[in-house]
């Protein structure tokens, strides 16, 4: 009986040591593809880092190539000489950004060949700006089309050549990750039911990861599809009215003073020309503004019917006639900005909407509703909801012409930046813009004549 019983307690241990040895190889064998597939999505995250540092690399030297070729438009269209230097200055705020995002794919990934050819990058385009300020447009455009371009072409070579690396990585860890994955859920399956709950938990973490980078990247994609077609916007729209204004110069001084009412047409071209070209420049320069955040607004009293008569006169010799109706007040607002959400807004109106066009004005309690108004087609329904959103179009065609689809989103702004507001709507038959701005002192209104 007692070798009996010694033999049964033996084979108790030995089934007891033999269950805990099968526990321990299948821990071990847990923690072993647990730690394997930690490290695969770290090493993931790490080439997803890379791939968006690079993404993000290439959309600022985009941007400053974009800049560079803005800059020397302005230059050819001879502007003043503050326009011109702001443009410039904007342009060196885009190169910084640009030395800030390939230093960190630099720092991130050790390489050296990036920066080097992002060094050269800079001194061209730093020699185009130079010779910009010194008012040389040829050589300008010399060094910008012979050593500007290839230069910013190595280094977006450079730039692609890790974004790939990187993205080849990421797939090869995906796929590791995957027959790991596997081989953790025959472990957990068979071994270890008490676990499946921690692996669950690394693999959601490792999917929502992938997601957060994923959606990291279609955004930086989406805002270089936006600044591509900013670009081939603003060669169009900047081209037309340069030339309009260069042929109509060429004909007025052919034809000298032998016919004074061609000469006063063409002059009338010009004037026309000119505003448009002035309101784009507008634009772009408070976009660039509000982007590094430099819009600045100095809000004083302001007449508003007066600075909205003042506006509706630049609109004088185009065959739209403009009413005014509503109160005088004085509103708190920049009175250069008003006049720039104003011309916009009309622009918008004489370019898009029907013959009749009414700008009212109202008062509601603190509150004066500035309202433009025009019996066009008014807006799609698809782009309602995006309606002051940049780079919003129909198509290849900006929303308001003879912009670069950046007007509407700067009234957003520029009524904003004044404590107010803007909002669209369709009402019996009419396409309204009702702006809000804070009255500067509640008055007794007075009915306009």
């Amino acid at each position: 009986m007692s070798h009996a019983a010694s033999s049964g307690a033996s084979a108790s241990r030995g089934a007891l040591l033999g269950g805990a040895a099968v526990a321990l190889i299948a821990l071990l064998a847990a923690l072993a593809l647990v730690f394997t597939n930690a490290t695969g999505i770290t090493r993931v995250a790490a080439e997803s880092r890379t791939q968006q540092l690079a993404e993000s690399a290439l959309g600022a030297s985009a941007a400053a190539r974009n800049a560079l070729g803005q800059a020397l438009i302005l230059t050819a269209a001879e502007p003043d000489s503050t326009i011109l230097a702001a443009w410039v200055e904007e342009a060196r705020l885009v190169l910084a950004d640009l030395k800030a995002r390939v230093d960190a794919v630099s720092a991130h990934t050790g390489s050296t060949e990036v920066g080097a050819a992002m060094a050269t990058a800079l001194a061209k385009a730093e020699e185009t700006l130079a010779a910009i300020e010194a008012g040389d447009p040829v050589s300008a455009g010399e060094t910008a089309v012979n050593e500007a371009t290839p230069a910013f072409e190595v280094l977006t070579a450079a730039l692609v050549v890790i974004r790939d690396d990187a993205a080849r990585a990421i797939a090869a860890a995906s796929l590791e990750a995957g027959s790991v994955a596997t081989a953790s859920r025959f472990m957990v399956a068979l071994f270890m039911p008490s676990l499946a709950l921690i692996v669950g938990l690394l693999l959601l973490r490792r999917r929502r990861r992938a997601e957060q980078m994923s959606a990291e990247l279609e955004r930086e994609r989406s805002l270089n599809r936006s600044k591509d077609q900013l670009l081939a916007n603003l060669s169009h729209e900047l081209r037309t009215p340069l030339t309009g204004i260069y042929t109509s110069a060429l004909t007025i001084d052919e034809l000298g003073g032998s016919d004074p009412e061609i000469g006063r047409e063409l002059n009338g071209l010009i004037i026309d020309q000119s505003a448009d070209l002035t309101r784009m420049v507008e634009d772009l320069l408070a976009s660039a503004q509000a982007d590094a955040g430099r819009l600045t607004f100095s809000p004083v009293p302001t007449p508003v019917r007066h600075e909205i008569e003042g506006v509706i006169r630049e609109f004088s010799r185009l065959p739209t006639k403009m009413v005014v109706n509503g109160i005088e007040a004085e509103v708190m607002a920049d009175p250069g900005r008003l006049r720039q959400l104003l011309r916009n807004l009309l622009s918008n109106a004489v370019r898009h909407g029907g013959p009749r066009i009414a700008v009212d004005g109202t008062i509601a309690g603190d509150w004066y509703v500035l309202e433009v108004r025009d019996d066009g087609p008014g807006v799609p329904d698809d782009v309602c909801e995006r309606l002051f959103e940049r780079f919003v179009h129909q198509g290849d065609r900006p929303l308001t012409v003879g912009s670069v689809g950046l007007g509407l989103a700067i009234c957003r702004v520029l009524a904003e930046g004044m404590g107010g507001s803007i909002a669209y709507r369709r009402e019996s038959g009419y396409t309204v813009f009702s702006v809000l701005l804070p009255l500067a002192r509640i008055a007794a209104p007075q009915a306009a004549a």
